[in-house]
């Protein structure tokens, strides 16, 4: 459940959301993608696939995609129809 989610619904800010969460003894779940996995998703979206495409496949939201891909100097291409090519 997001936390913003979570902060709405017992009325807290999101910032404490963790806190709390850490305070517990529960663990933070990761956010994004680790080295292997941005790495695949540059791989993925240089081959054609979509920001959304890559991030079904990964589980992640397409920002988060689209992040990685940035950081690792991936250009994003122009929304709108792919390109195809006629033999």
């Amino acid at each position: 459940m997001p936390v913003r989610v979570i902060a709405a619904k017992h009325g807290v800010h999101r910032g404490s959301i963790p806190k709390i969460v850490v305070s517990a003894g529960v663990p933070l779940r990761s956010s994004g993608l680790n080295g292997g996995a941005r790495s695949r998703a540059l791989t993925l979206y240089g081959e054609g696939f979509t920001l959304q495409e890559v991030a079904d496949l990964l589980g992640v939201d397409d920002k988060t995609v689209r992040h990685a891909i940035v950081d690792l100097g991936g250009r994003i291409r122009p929304r709108g129809r792919r390109t195809t090519t006629t033999a």
